[in-house]
């Protein structure tokens, strides 16, 4: 099986306008309490990672949120405070409430910091999710500036050598501005695959490829698991130590220092289900060099390698970001598919809070 079997086809998923299921989860948020101003910016990533076909990120997922609020355990409103801070660095508090905000403050303020002095990066602790990864770097793009942003997550991968649950999938991305070619953006787990694929796959009734992830035993687990617990565990990007699982195993601890231990929030093997920690980085490319000659170089570098021959007739050779920007200028015009269950959910959670259902 392979991965395109885990996107959302039109025929498991209703197609919904963008601009109607973002002011749809805004009022939905709004009804619970959550201030507009964080109602935005936690729609905003949720479309955001649907338009650009990072399902198991995106509006599908708004319920889940909805119901951590309903139920207490994310704080609302939250209070984002600044614990520490200099000219290029801060730590901060994103209050035990929706992690979409904390990690957009942390941001911001990366991107006020390297305006004024060259760079700027945050830590953020009492965190949650985040949502896709990959927006917080973007953010910067617009100010001709490079973005990096990571988070660390309760423990669901296994260390290399191991076989227990110890670390999180510990996502980090990239974004780069080009001139004439599209920005490169990179967003990826430091798991062979991302946790959210498992549940999606769950819920489509399809099996995972071998590889993915293992049994207590290191045997391959082929039918997606209802939950987490330690019988079963994600694979470190690599897979087996003979194909690099050390590498993705290491670059996720480095992630839940940045994020879990530079900010005291804790680290994997530490956190609660549902506990995120963040970091954020803004780099102004103008201290190094002229922005248009760096955008021209960028565009220089991603034409080199769209244009090597491809081991495939059907593909050209792509640079990170291509599937994503594909995907973004095809439901941007057609709408965003939700699966058929989470639209249902939505409407659900709509109706229970009062808001007006226009999806």
């Amino acid at each position: 099986m392979s991965l395109e079997n885990l996107k959302l086809k039109d025929q498991n998923s209703i197609r919904l306008k963008c601009t109607l299921i973002h002011d749809q989860m805004v009022d939905i948020l709004s009804k619970l309490g959550v201030p507009n101003k964080h109602s935005k910016i936690t729609a905003d990533v949720l479309t955001a990672a649907s338009l650009r076909g990072v399902d198991t990120h995106g509006v599908g997922k708004l319920t889940g949120y909805a119901k951590a609020i309903i139920s207490g355990k994310y704080t609302i409103p939250q209070s984002i405070t600044v614990s520490t801070e200099s000219d290029t660095t801060a730590l901060i508090s994103c209050g035990n409430g929706l992690g979409f905000v904390g990690a957009h403050t942390a941001m911001e303020i990366s991107i006020d910091k390297a305006t004024k002095s060259g760079i700027g990066m945050v830590t953020v602790n009492n965190g949650h999710h985040v949502g896709m990864v990959g927006y917080y770097p973007m953010m910067a793009l617009k100010h001709g500036m490079i973005g990096i942003a990571a988070t660390n997550a309760s423990r669901s991968v296994h260390p290399a050598l191991g076989v227990k649950p110890l670390i999180g999938t510990n996502p980090i991305a990239f974004a780069a501005p080009a001139g004439r070619e599209r920005d490169f953006v990179l967003d990826m787990a430091t798991s062979t695959v991302a946790s959210g694929k498992i549940g999606l796959a769950k819920s489509l009734g399809l099996k995972i490829p071998s590889g993915w992830a293992v049994d207590s035993e290191g045997d391959p687990v082929l039918e997606p698991p209802n939950s987490r617990h330690d019988g079963w565990s994600l694979t470190p990007l690599g897979g087996t130590v003979e194909q690099g699982a050390h590498k993705g195993y290491g670059l996720a601890l480095v992630i839940d220092i940045l994020c879990g231990i530079l900010s005291g929030g804790g680290y994997g093997a530490k956190l609660k289900g549902g506990e995120n920690m963040a970091w954020t980085m803004a780099i102004d490319i103008s201290r190094f060099r002229k922005l248009d000659e760096f955008k021209s170089m960028m565009d220089e570098m991603i034409k080199t390698i769209h244009s090597t021959p491809s081991e495939s007739i059907k593909s050209s050779v792509l640079v990170p970001g291509d599937p994503e920007w594909d995907t973004y200028d095809d439901r941007k015009i057609n709408g965003i598919p939700v699966e058929k269950g989470e639209y249902a959910e939505i409407v659900k959670m709509a109706e229970s809070v009062g808001s007006d259902v226009i999806i």
